[in-house]
């Protein structure tokens, strides 16, 4: 029987059970006190609007508090509350998902809390690292460990305004390898269901992964295999430190850069059989872009497009199917897209096809709270009239280097809307957005942030 948005999904290594195939992406809230980085009640009121889907992905949550990609990032580590993070699971769990094939609710209702694990790499901007007084860390010094904004405006900015990166030590590496493993230990006793590992979207693990950020001649470098040794060893670490039924999947980019070919996804395909052959992971979700060519942002989706990465979807698919049917014992991942999904007719087209196993929901369930609520209650007949409008905003001049950006931080307001009670705003006013962000992130947080100084690590 082919599965619908209802059907139950069984992950493959931790045998837990996801209620329906929804996922609620991973955005940054940038909701935190920047002095302490911990969950808070405009967390909590967020997520409790978030109702409906079989996993509830948290925003990014930094591994280690002196590096973040934003100033008001959440941090787990050794020295936060674990209260905090439990309660913010617990309003996750709270959330019981609909279902029109079940009657009153239990464990197995309950949706999934995923931690969101983080490291920016050299994808630190001065607002983080000015006050925090440290250099921004990548695989690699040089030229290939600064930012390539689009156009010479965003080479000046990205100059200005994201600090030079200096090449990691092997025994450094180590130890991120080490506060990966450390934040899920400690997601698992705040009471989270497992977590996903950002190797995507130019953060330090997808850095690893890229031969044009990664020019290392080390273990961690050269070679396919050796760059995504690190990725590898994090995995490994992280299900050492935790319970066979804890959660453990991976954000992966198809694509750092539009521009990329096929080689670049060859290269993806390859990566996800590797993993798939560690035996350790329960999904992986495929994503696309970074800093540099934020594609997973700007690009406008109709009702009847195609998502994002769906293409390549299709080869992954193919690739697991055939390997399970040459190993029946191979436990292969299950698969989550995610972007560009607009309407019902889509995402159970999409999974009826195998394309996916779960349907990853961002901006939509940001213009509507109630998306996934109102996608698993709407009968056949009306399934056509289920449709989200996300908007892209565009801007006059200098679009290669502004539209991604806008569109980021317009959304993340409405999250901020939602945070304190309000409904979405569509008329926010974009040059508005700009200016509170700046303000906020340069002038307000930059005199705050830099009282964690004084707890500074030798």
């Amino acid at each position: 029987m082919s599965p619908s948005l209802h059907s139950p999904l069984t992950l493959p290594i931790s045998q837990r059970i996801v209620p329906n195939r929804l996922s609620k992406a991973a955005m940054t809230e940038s909701l935190a006190d920047p002095n302490v980085s911990q969950p808070n009640e405009r967390h909590f009121t967020l997520y409790s609007q978030w109702k409906g889907c079989g996993i509830v992905q948290s925003g990014n949550v930094m591994v280690d508090r002196f590096h973040r990609e934003n100033t008001r990032n959440v941090v787990l580590d050794e020295s936060s509350d674990l209260k905090a993070f439990r309660q913010w699971a617990d309003v996750i769990h709270d959330n019981i998902p609909h279902n029109n094939n079940s009657i009153g609710s239990n464990n197995d209702d309950k949706p999934l809390a995923i931690l969101q694990i983080s490291h920016p790499g050299r994808q630190c901007p001065m607002a983080c690292a000015g006050p925090l007084k440290i250099t921004p860390v990548a695989p690699t010094s040089g030229l290939q460990a600064r930012l390539a904004l689009p156009g010479l405006l965003g080479k000046i900015l990205g100059y200005l305004f994201i600090p030079p990166a200096r090449a990691l030590a092997a025994e450094e590496i180590s130890t991120i390898v080490g506060r990966f493993a450390t934040t899920a230990q400690l997601a698992e006793r705040a009471g989270w269901d497992g977590v996903i590992i950002h190797a995507a979207h130019g953060y330090l693990l997808s850095q690893f992964l890229s031969p044009t950020a990664n020019k290392r001649t080390d273990e961690y470098g050269g070679s396919r295999e050796n760059r995504r040794s690190l990725v590898r060893k994090v995995i490994v670490a992280i299900r050492e430190a935790t319970a066979c039924n804890f959660v453990v999947g991976v954000k992966i980019n198809s694509k750092d850069r539009s521009m990329d070919g096929t080689e670049r996804e060859d290269e993806c395909l390859e990566l996800i059989r590797n993993l798939s052959n560690l035996g350790q992971l329960d999904f992986v979700e495929l994503s696309g872009g970074s800093f540099e060519d934020a594609m997973f942002v700007t690009k406008d989706c109709s009702a009847k497009s195609k998502a994002l990465f769906e293409t390549f979807a299709e080869r992954v698919q193919k690739e697991v199917s055939e390997e399970r049917n040459a190993d029946s014992s191979i436990n292969s991942p299950k698969i989550i897209l995610t972007g560009g999904f607009r309407t019902k007719v889509r995402m159970e087209e999409a999974l009826k096809s195998g394309v996916c196993d779960m349907i990853g929901m961002g901006r939509p369930m940001i213009v509507n709270p109630r998306f996934a609520q109102e996608l698993l209650s709407c009968d056949d007949k009306k399934r056509t009239e289920c449709e989200s409008t996300c908007a892209t905003l565009t801007v006059p001049i200098f679009k290669k280097l502004l539209d991604a950006p806008l569109n980021s931080l317009w959304y993340q307001r409405q999250l901020h809307r939602i945070a304190v009670g309000r409904a979405p705003d569509p008329g926010l006013s974009y040059l508005l957005t700009l200016i509170v962000t700046f303000f906020k992130a340069y002038i307000m947080d930059f005199r705050f942030t830099g009282n964690v100084c004084c707890k500074k690590r030798d």
